[in-house]
């Protein structure tokens, strides 16, 4: 599933986001830490995913829950960011219909002198023939030096698929 190549690139993309804005939303007067938690429940679809095993077009139903939490200091360029998106999902690839768990967590943390952001995803889904898709994704960038103007200094995805 796209999904699945999607969430771990959509995890680095927000840290490149949160790097790009979080210094100018934490330039403000102070010292004191800010400290924001989100929580969301629902159930969506994703079309246009792509089974991995198969390579066939699919449109994924998913029911999760996500937190996302952040905390920065008002008078600093420090800022940290955690989310753990989880949750039970299904789709059906020529006649066989896949249900199974996902989880996706990332956290982002920053400052003027170094930052990084690492994301981790892993699912497991049962055909109803009785067939599996069981995947895991590290994926990790790292900058020594300030995000703002220097390129990431380590950067790897890490991508396992097993299907039968």
């Amino acid at each position: 599933m796209s999904v699945i190549r999607t969430l771990p690139r959509l995890a680095l993309l927000c840290g490149a986001v949160v790097l790009a804005l979080a210094p100018a939303g934490t330039a403000s007067a102070g010292t004191h830490t800010v400290t924001m938690t989100q929580h969301q429940h629902g159930t969506w679809t994703e079309p246009g995913d792509t089974n991995p095993c198969a390579g066939d077009s699919i449109t994924v139903t998913v029911t999760g829950n996500s937190v996302f939490h952040e905390t920065y200091f008002t008078g600093s360029d420090e800022f940290w960011a955690t989310f753990t998106e989880t949750g039970k999902g299904s789709f059906t690839d020529n006649r066989v219909s896949y249900s199974g768990h996902f989880t996706f967590w990332g956290n982002f943390n920053l400052n003027k002198r170094n930052a990084n952001t690492t994301s981790t995803f892993s699912l497991r889904f049962t055909g109803s023939d009785g067939s599996v898709v069981i995947g895991h994704e590290v994926a990790h960038m790292s900058w020594f030096g300030d995000p703002e103007t220097t390129p990431p200094t380590l950067s790897f995805d890490k991508m396992r698929f097993t299907c039968g």
